[in-house]
């Protein structure tokens, strides 16, 4: 075997090598995850859940303004209920808006970039996705039970008096759980930032901020006809 054919071997196992290194810090197999690269994955994830988190964030959106309007305008009802259900409508907004910001974000980094397993940030996507559909339920299911409880006293005369609002449910935790819902996604994003720019290097997070060139090389001359 001359050194020719030795050194075309060799260049082709260190190229081997950088293939296996770059798919394994990128996950970008496509005939494995399903996926070219974290990019790749987040614009598939964004498309195949965008019309879900929409839906999620507008139905969650409409009813916390509802019932932040009928907290401070009611003349009766149970406030506190009214209120756990806000905290509730709160979260199921805060999540699906965040995660279709990150998503969206994800889908402008470049094909090299470091991504863990596909598997599992498509898990952790739909823990929180459900958690949502979860929290918009039981606010619904909240406002239900607040027309259950409602009584209308019978007065001296015998007919039907105006319920009063009922004050019995505290309402100062339901504050509190949706402060934490913002606390949390505040918290997501930074770890998210800072796990990928860890993993990328700050160079990619300065490309972000002042945009990203494909090219370096000078623009076209300006064209002058003969």
């Amino acid at each position: 075997m001359d050194g020719a054919t030795q050194n075309f071997q060799l260049k082709t196992l260190e190229k081997d090598v950088e293939d296996i290194t770059f798919y394994s810090r990128t996950q970008a197999v496509a005939n494995r995850t399903g996926y070219r690269g974290f990019a790749d994955w987040a614009e598939k994830t964004s498309r195949t859940h965008e019309h879900l988190l929409l839906t999620l964030g507008q139905v969650a959106f409409v009813g916390a303004s509802l019932t932040y309007g009928a907290i401070f305008g009611a003349a009766r009802g149970n406030i506190g209920l009214m209120c756990y259900a806000f905290a509730l409508f709160d979260c199921g907004f805060i999540v699906p808006t965040v995660a279709l910001t990150l998503l969206r974000w994800a889908s402008q980094q470049p094909k090299d970039a470091v991504f863990a397993s596909p598997q599992i940030w498509t898990l952790l996507l739909n823990i929180f996705l459900y958690g949502s559909v979860a929290a918009i339920g039981a606010a619904i299911c909240l406002l239900n039970i607040s027309l259950l409880i409602l009584h209308f006293p019978v007065g001296q005369n015998g007919q039907l008096t105006d319920a009063k609002l009922q004050f019995d449910v505290e309402p100062t935790p339901a504050g509190t759980f949706a402060l934490g819902c913002f606390g949390l996604a505040a918290v997501v994003v930074v770890v998210s930032g800072l796990c990928h720019y860890l993993a990328n290097g700050w160079d990619a997070m300065i490309k972000d901020f002042f945009g990203r060139r494909e090219c370096c090389g000078e623009g076209l001359q300006d064209y002058v006809s003969a």
